[in-house]
């Protein structure tokens, strides 16, 4: 059964089948702990997860969010699940700090094709938000001949490309990975492609959509700056469904659950499930 459903007299909650921390976050947030538990000051170089949940429950533990690692006067620091630019490493090495990295596995692949693609002398084609950290840390990768797109609009304006290389950050959602794909094939000479989109992402967005089948409201779960997490509402409403992104319970406003008959619910990638729980239980008390 692909939904784990809770019946009740008013309402019915519907959970999706893909929910709680993905491997990549996993990874992340008990590297962080294991860190936290030597005693030695530790750093996490920005967010370790799009999450203030577990922000809030590694800061209860000593660690300390920082921008750059000039801010961290000794101990270690733990690349965040985002990956980061070669460059920053190199400062973190430089200031003989320990180093704990983090990144998820499937950024370390999407990193290693964007180098590939550079040294081969492919313009590279990011498709991804130039302000999101993973974006960012893949820039450190692609050399001095690079394009970052994250719009139909923009990379329709791409000038024709003798050697284009195209790479996606890992939460972009997989129709817009295929029309850039598509677009930069007709623009360019010659085309190499590395799909670099994260397959449990799109499990989790397919997931959205599956819910969006079986209800017309949806609440979604997530940090407000969690790529993954805004796209599994965008994917809600681009069907037509009602869509709610809230962070925690407190949130949940008793006039989205009133009167309903179901409602579905989902958290992105970072979301811890006790929090899915914790927003399901406050909704069923506001629908008695």
């Amino acid at each position: 059964v692909w939904l784990d459903a809770c019946r009740l007299s008013l309402m019915e909650v519907l959970l999706a089948r893909e929910n709680g921390f993905c491997f990549g976050v996993k990874k992340a947030v008990e590297l962080t702990e294991a860190a936290a538990e030597t005693g030695k000051p530790v750093y996490n170089l920005g967010q370790v997860v799009h999450n203030p949940k577990i922000s809030e429950r590694l800061a209860a533990r000593g660690v300390t969010v920082i921008a750059d690692p000039s801010e961290a006067p000794s101990g270690m620091v733990v690349i965040r699940a985002h990956g980061i630019p070669p460059q920053t490493r190199a400062k973190i090495e430089a200031q003989g700090l320990e180093c704990i990295d983090a990144t998820c596995s499937l950024v370390l692949r999407a990193q290693r094709f964007t180098k590939q693609l550079a040294d081969e002398g492919y313009r590279v084609v990011i498709l991804g938000t130039p302000t999101h950290p993973e974006v960012i840390g893949l820039v450190g990768f692609a050399g001095d001949n690079y394009v970052i797109v994250e719009t139909k609009n923009e990379w329709e304006r791409l000038p024709k490309m003798k050697k284009a290389g195209v790479v996606s950050q890992s939460t972009q959602p997989p129709w817009a990975f295929k029309e850039l794909v598509s677009h930069v094939a007709e623009i360019s000479q010659e085309t190499k492609i590395f799909n670099t989109v994260c397959p449990v992402t799109v499990k989790r967005q397919q997931a959205a959509t599956e819910l969006a089948g079986e209800t017309d409201t949806i609440v979604v779960v997530g940090g407000k700056n969690s790529a993954n997490t805004r796209e599994l509402v965008n994917l809600a409403r681009m069907q037509g469904r009602t869509a709610y992104h809230i962070e925690h319970a407190a949130e949940l406003l008793p006039e989205w659950v009133r009167g309903q008959e179901r409602i579905g619910l989902i958290g992105g990638c970072s979301t811890p499930m006790e929090t899915l729980l914790e927003v399901k239980e406050r909704a069923e008390a506001l629908a008695s």
